[in-house]
């Protein structure tokens, strides 16, 4: 099971790049990276290297980087930039970082139905359990490696404007 990693991962980061084309325009260019967190001494220090993630094992912490590109000469207003985390992996809290765009702070949003809603954490669903003998309906938190998807809503992206978004999930 083990051996066959690599090829789910890239396989996986194939499908990813295919659902988040989806969800772009044609205006919009899309570059989907997957890079491996490597951490190695470096002047009595630890620091962090990101190398292609080609193949990952359990345990391995994965970086994604979405980059996008408005390719048109007027800006595009409402963009949803959207990740897509793999079934594989489990996000790691608090990884996707908010974007700076002049005065306007960029907030990630996240998914744990596939997509369907979003929202900003801690993200509740409602769990239908037995109490003392009667069915009752309860909220309860969903944990941040049970997310499925973060996602930028961009109010405006100028032309020709470059954006990188990227987040963390650790290999299941």
């Amino acid at each position: 099971m083990m051996k066959h990693f690599g090829w789910r991962l890239g396989t996986g980061l194939l499908c990813l790049i295919g659902l988040a084309l989806a969800q772009a325009s044609s205006d919009i260019r899309l570059d989907l990276k997957a890079f491996r967190v490597v951490s190695v001494q470096e002047h009595n220090r630890t620091v962090e290297r990101l190398e292609p993630a080609l193949d990952a094992k359990p345990g391995q912490v994965i970086q994604y980087q979405l980059t996008a590109l408005n390719t048109l000469t007027s800006p595009l207003r409402r963009v949803a930039l959207v990740i897509p985390i793999p079934p594989t992996t489990a996000y790691q809290a608090q990884s996707a970082l908010p974007l700076r765009l002049g005065d306007t702070l960029v907030v990630p949003e996240f998914s744990f139905d596939g997509g369907k809603s979003y929202g900003h954490p801690p993200l509740k669903r409602k769990l239908k359990v037995v109490e003392n003998g009667k069915e009752v309906e309860k909220e309860v938190e969903v944990k941040p490696e049970e997310y499925t998807h973060a996602r930028w809503i961009i109010p405006q992206m100028e032309p020709q404007q470059t954006l990188t978004l990227t987040l963390r999930v650790i290999v299941r």
